[in-house]
């Protein structure tokens, strides 16, 4: 019987191991700025970026920029994505 909970146990550290050579973060970063005319101008990057225990890298970026002039009703937002895979020897 105690051969069997020795077995699970390995069993379990064994895919815990393996579950954490996945690794990931991910940064975001704002920027506001405002023209002398009066324009504000907010560009918002969040960069993810996961490394799987095979060696390959990826980096997901997503860049959101807000353009508000003066004015009501004349608010703009653009959307920009981007997937870039890298692979390590």
């Amino acid at each position: 019987m105690n051969k069997y909970a020795i077995m699970a146990a390995f069993a379990v550290v064994t895919l815990a191991l393996t579950a954490c050579d996945d690794q990931s973060s991910k940064t975001e970063n704002t920027q506001k700025t405002e023209t002398s005319s009066g324009t504000v101008i907010e560009r918002k990057t969040t960069t993810e970026t996961t490394n799987d225990g095979d060696g390959q890298i990826n980096r997901e970026t997503k860049t959101e920029t807000t353009v508000d002039p003066q004015g009501l009703m004349n608010k703009k937002t653009t959307t920009e994505e981007s997937t870039e895979t890298q692979t390590t020897d």
